[in-house]
């Protein structure tokens, strides 16, 4: 019976030592190391103020895996577009949420969560703008793009992509507008793709042909989309084996229509 007891004893012991250990290691949770690497990322205002003029960004932040941020950006308000580098801190905390601070380039402070993690490194985080007071919310979403620094061509670009896109305004003069296609992209900067597109209430779209340049940060561009010419800032996401697999994008053709609005997707390889 006393060594049933102790056997029992040892049991609980060890039992209460692998709970210990396995909730000290859940408590350890996230930190900096967590968001390290190149993400591709994209925001949008949301606003009922019809004098606030729309707003959108595109680009890549690259994380340092100690608190440092730095990357470029493309982005476009009152059919104004602007680029350039980006640099800050960060902070994640066990939880898993944390903050960014730019403070060149776009200054501005972002709440963020991490999600998706694989191998201690989150593949996405979730962006929610903190430092603007106005009554408006600017918010989105980042996609890991490569762990390690890449160095990326026309060529990380290839194949079949179905994009979705669609306009954000509070004019409410302005059509109803959205679309889903395809680009095809042949690694070698060109483009043919097709696209559905509901109009005002019609159906509109078809082929088109286009060019398209990627940057070796990732990040690039497309023109010469349709009648109107339209011009795209893009970056490439969930790089694998020098591949992407996703983009995200806005538009930035400031001389297709007057209104106030800004238009933006993603795209998914099939």
């Amino acid at each position: 019976m006393q060594v049933s007891n102790r056997r029992f004893i040892q049991v609980a012991v060890l039992v209460f030592i692998t709970l210990a250990l396995a909730l000290s290691a859940q408590a350890a949770g996230f930190s900096n190391a967590s968001l390290k690497g190149s993400y591709s990322f994209l925001t949008n205002l949301r606003t009922a103020n019809v004098s606030t003029p729309q707003f959108a960004a595109v680009g890549v932040m690259t994380f340092d895996g100690a608190g440092n941020v730095t990357g470029s950006y493309t982005s476009i308000a009152d059919h104004a577009v602007q680029s350039g580098s980006l640099g800050g801190t960060y902070l994640v905390k066990s939880s898993g949420t944390g903050a960014i601070n730019l403070t060149t380039g776009l200054p501005a402070k972002f709440a963020i969560t991490l999600n998706s993690i694989a191998a201690g490194v989150a593949q996405g985080v979730q962006l929610l703008r903190t430092d603007d007071t106005n009554n408006e919310v600017i918010s989105g979403t980042a996609l890991l793009q490569s762990t390690t620094a890449g160095k990326y061509t026309v060529a990380s670009l290839k194949g079949n992509f179905t994009l979705q896109y669609n306009p954000w305004t509070d004019d409410a003069s302005l059509p109803e507008d959205g679309g889903v296609g395809i680009f095809s992209f042949d690694g070698k900067g060109n483009i043919k793709g097709s696209v559905t597109i509901m109009f005002g209430g019609s159906q509109v779209g078809g082929p088109f042909k286009a060019t398209y340049k990627v940057n070796s940060d990732g990040s690039g561009t497309i023109t010469g989309i349709g009648k109107h010419s339209l011009q795209i800032a893009f970056v490439l996401n969930s790089v694998a084996a020098g591949q992407a697999k996703g983009l995200q994008f806005l538009d930035t053709n400031t001389g297709d229509g007057n209104g106030n609005l800004v238009i933006t997707g993603n795209a998914l390889k099939q």
